[in-house]
């Protein structure tokens, strides 16, 4: 099998190179004009001594960068590990580490925050630090350097030694430690198939980019699509619902969809008018817990067409609504398993349930992840059949529709990004003034969900919000990982057999 991006990219090079690709700032390039980028960036790469099975991992914001070192990367049969911005040194140190990563790219100063501060501890890990859009410290190298020398000209790579992995994705799970999803090309292809299907995707869409390229949704939505389609992306680095108005008012985008939070900042930006999106005729929404009245808002103020989707790192598109959807289905279901997935809604014992029936939802089908990078975790995550255990409960009815009704895993979804709960909970049992902690999510009108630590405190301990939050700041944690409420309890509320109620936790703070 050839990998993907490349191959996508070659063909085109043969049919449509002027053609507007990426828009990003100031900055605009045509398939050509991107291709270019790619075989410097390539060059540069291979003069590093990368090559086939190799990771090349990258923390990057939405930039043009970003999407040229992907497929660059592609190109020489290496693996692309696209980390998400968010993650410090707690998880990049994790991720650089088990996954042998002979290079990471990273961004000078962005939002305030200086990155290359967060990977100089790794110059004795990774082989090669490269700072992008930023002057490189001593030890590290500038992206402009790299790819400024003789380019190497376009290829699709043969099949890697790693089963020809494609990619990299880290996702927090319900493990304590970041596990890695390992996708090939024909996955990220199914993915980028399945999303032109179900929303009537062609070459004149315009697609705006409104959350991390290095999320597998930016991969595969944002750029492998758009090289399937010949169509056209806007790229927004940071999420600022004005700037993301001003961009679909200038560049006529078509489509804007993402998480729900996005798509409610939108609807409440001071400067929303009809007029500024009449461009739009799709914003699709996913990846959270979804109410069935943001649909049908979305539907009546912001593009004629709304639907959900549903699907985890290790299966992206799982399931959808689609264009032809009624806005009922579209609004109270996650839609029907996209072509090629077989949904399955097993009972405790593993055996299938009937038609409306809960029980977790089992996945399968070509976009399935080709396992974890740790394979140990693969027993569990997997069935003998090759079905997936999502950790989510779910009903399928009569139609094939699947609904999504709840969690069996103990995750934590802010902003559309799974948060384990026990990774925050192991940090927070290394605090000398915490005896016991339990965390849980809990509505938020504006994450979705937000981190709740219920603690109890040692004798003559005491402990509030900000105490907690500069510990796990001193812990290098991201900090969409620091509890954003705090309560502490006497005794953590506990089953016969000692096991923490959660629900209970639930019910009394939320």
């Amino acid at each position: 099998m050839k990998r993907v991006l490349s191959s996508l990219l070659a063909t085109r090079l043969a049919s449509t190179p002027d053609r507007l690709f990426l828009v990003d700032g100031e900055t605009r390039l045509t398939f050509a004009a991107f291709a270019r980028r790619v075989e410097a960036t390539a060059g540069g790469l291979q003069r590093l001594g990368i090559g086939a099975g190799d990771v090349v991992s990258w923390q990057l914001p939405s930039w043009w960068e970003g999407a040229v070192l992907a497929v660059a990367i592609d190109s020489l049969g290496a693996i692309g590990n696209p980390i998400l911005p968010i993650y410090r040194e707690r998880e990049l140190g994790f991720i650089a580490r088990q996954a042998r990563s002979r290079a990471l790219f990273v961004p000078g100063v962005f939002r305030g925050f200086d990155h290359r501060e967060l990977a100089a501890p790794l110059r004795a890990t990774v082989e090669h630090l490269v700072v992008v859009r930023d002057a490189a410290p001593a030890g590290m190298r500038a992206w402009t350097d790299l790819a400024s020398a003789d380019p190497r000209p376009l290829t699709v790579a043969a099949p890697s030694a790693r089963e020809d992995v494609a990619f990299l994705f880290y996702t927090s799970g319900t493990t304590a430690e970041p596990k890695g999803v390992m996708h090939t090309g024909d996955s990220i292809a199914a993915f980028a198939r399945a999303n032109a299907a179900v929303a009537g995707a062609s070459d004149a869409d315009i697609a705006l980019l409104q959350f991390p390229l290095t999320h597998i949704g930016g991969i595969g939505a944002f750029l492998a699509l758009p090289l399937l389609l010949g169509s056209r992306v806007v790229y927004l680095d940071a999420w600022d619902p004005e700037r993301a108005l001003a961009l679909i008012e200038r560049e006529g985008v078509t489509s804007a969809g993402g998480p729900p939070a996005i798509l409610q900042g939108l609807l409440a930006a001071p400067g929303f008018r009809p007029e500024r999106v009449r461009s739009l005729r799709l914003a699709a929404t996913g990846a959270a817990d979804i109410p069935p009245e943001l649909v049908r808002a979305v539907r009546r103020r912001l593009a004629p067409v709304s639907y959900r989707s549903y699907g985890l790192t290790e299966c992206p598109m799982f399931t959808s609504g689609t264009i032809a959807d009624d806005e009922e289905s579209c609004a109270t279901t996650d839609g029907r398993p996209t072509p090629g997935c077989v949904a399955r809604i097993v009972g405790d014992d593993g055996r299938a349930l009937p038609t409306g029936e809960e029980g977790e939802i089992e996945a399968f089908g070509p976009q399935l992840c080709a396992g974890y990078l740790d394979a140990a975790l693969d027993a569990d995550a997997f069935t003998a059949d090759g079905f997936l255990r999502t950790g989510d409960l779910g009903v399928l009815d009569a139609g094939g529709r699947l609904r999504v009704t709840g969690r069996k895993k103990d995750i934590i979804i802010r902003k559309g990004e799974n948060l384990s709960a026990k990774a925050i909970e192991d940090v927070l049992h290394e605090h000398p003034a915490i005896a016991e902690a339990a965390v849980i999510g809990l509505p938020d009108a504006a994450s979705g969900e937000r981190v709740c630590a219920c603690i109890v405190p040692r004798p003559g301990g005491a402990l509030g919000l900000a105490e907690i939050r500069a510990f796990m700041e001193s812990r290098g944690v991201m900090r969409q990982k620091t509890p954003e409420q705090v309560e502490v309890l006497d005794a953590l509320p506990r089953n016969a057999t000692g096991k923490v109620l959660k629900w209970e936790l639930r019910r009394r703070f939320g």
